[in-house]
């Protein structure tokens, strides 16, 4: 998956869970996430491909959790941003502020692409 190269390129972007992630929902409705750790590139060199790294959970907020739940795989950072502005009653570029920030941490940690 690449990088999008320009807002409106980022905006059309799908996100996307990567493998290995599972997502439960806590007793509060929120999702939490196991993800496997990431490693920086040089550190990952010199491990064997052979090791399992030790998995991690995030819980997200209510927000998060709502984005989180209409990822479908078709649904455009756009689209998931129109989304959240109507759901909680904010401006539009707010919307597509919080959600293009919320999308880039997951994707920073590899819980998320985009195609």
């Amino acid at each position: 998956m690449q990088q999008p190269q320009s807002k409106a390129d980022a905006l059309c972007a799908v996100p996307v869970p990567m493998p290995g992630i599972r997502a439960t929902v806590s007793d509060q409705g929120l999702v939490r996430i196991s993800h496997p750790a990431t490693l920086k590139p040089w550190l990952a060199r010199l491990l064997p491909a052979s090791v399992a790294l030790p998995l991690r959970t995030l819980e997200l907020d209510a927000m998060g959790t709502f984005v989180w739940n209409n990822i479908d795989g078709t649904a455009t950072v756009d689209d998931l941003a129109h989304q959240v502005a109507e759901h909680y009653s904010c401006l539009p570029a707010e919307a597509q502020q919080a959600v293009a920030m919320f999308i880039r941490q997951l994707g920073q940690r590899g819980i998320l692409g985009l195609r």
